[in-house]
């Protein structure tokens, strides 16, 4: 799901931030054949996610460190659950721990959130789609960690293909523009259009043009009802894919419309850290 070397770039960012000369203090204070072992243990419940990120920023400190994990990646756990150990130079686990745990914490966050949302769409057919509302820099761990979670990425990025938006349809003075140019694209390629209204919709639909995935943006409920039957009597094997403050809080409602899609920036831009935190057991 994720390479090595995709980690190995962002971790490295993350550790010439965390420590771009020395670790002033453990330089100070901690002789240098100290040796130990540290758990890590879940403050609350949550989705494990980030083990991968975790063994990077320790090898890339001192490859001699080691780790035993206790769970899987995935895995639901209670709070007091420990996740692991890390054994070595006490020195080089202190270097490391704020930054393994910035992103343990982060990543299982999305990870969790997402596991949520996901069970309320349960036993519903829609797929949960998480969107390009990343942080900078962070975007491949993020979309990793919603599959890890139990959704499906969307696009990683505007290369990825033709998602037509309300501000393409701006640019170009209306719907019908956009139709127009439409005609003229590669029949290899995929076509999302998004909508912001019902009278739009009507004017795809009586059009020839070529959509594989209508995106209806921001409807009321009742409207979404509406839309749905409308696509169904026209183009019925038109996917549909919905978005607009889709959050835990209000997918409820959305479910049981069966819409093929639900996209949610929610689950990566508006996360809050699982409480997860790294204890000295013993030292040597």
């Amino acid at each position: 799901m994720i390479e090595k070397w995709q980690i190995r770039k962002i971790v490295e960012i993350a550790l010439s931030e965390d420590i771009p000369f020395t670790d002033i203090t453990s330089e100070i204070l901690i002789p240098p054949n100290l040796n130990g072992r540290a758990f890590f243990i879940a403050k609350e419940d949550l989705v494990v996610c980030g083990k991968p990120v975790v063994e990077e920023v320790f090898n890339l400190l001192d490859p001699e460190i080691k780790i035993v994990w206790q769970v899987e990646e995935g895995a639901e756990i209670k709070a007091k659950t420990k996740l692991g150990f890390v054994e070595g130079k006490i020195h080089s686990i202190l270097k490391g721990e704020r930054v393994a745990l910035n992103f343990l914490q982060h990543l299982s966050g999305i990870a969790t959130y997402t596991r949520k949302l996901v069970k309320k769409l349960s036993p519903y057919c829609s797929i949960l789609l998480d969107t390009r509302k990343t942080i900078p820099g962070l975007r491949i761990l993020q979309k990793y960690a919603v599959k890890v979670g139990g959704g499906k990425n969307h696009r990683f990025s505007l290369s990825d293909g033709i998602l037509i938006k309300d501000n393409h349809i701006k640019a170009l003075g209306g719907i019908q523009e956009v139709i127009n140019k439409l005609a003229n694209l590669p029949h290899y390629l995929k076509v999302e259009i998004e909508v912001k209204s019902l009278e739009e919709l009507k004017i795809l639909l009586e059009s020839k043009a070529k959509i594989d995935v209508i995106l209806l943006d921001n409807f009321s409920l009742e409207d979404l009802k509406k839309a749905k039957k409308l696509i169904k009597l026209k183009k019925p094997d038109l996917k549909i894919e919905i978005s607009g403050g889709v959050n835990l809080e209000n997918i409820e409602k959305f479910k049981e419309l069966e819409i093929d899609y639900i996209s949610s920036g929610a689950l990566t831009h508006s996360i809050k850290a699982v409480d997860i935190t790294l204890k000295i057991e013993n030292i040597y």
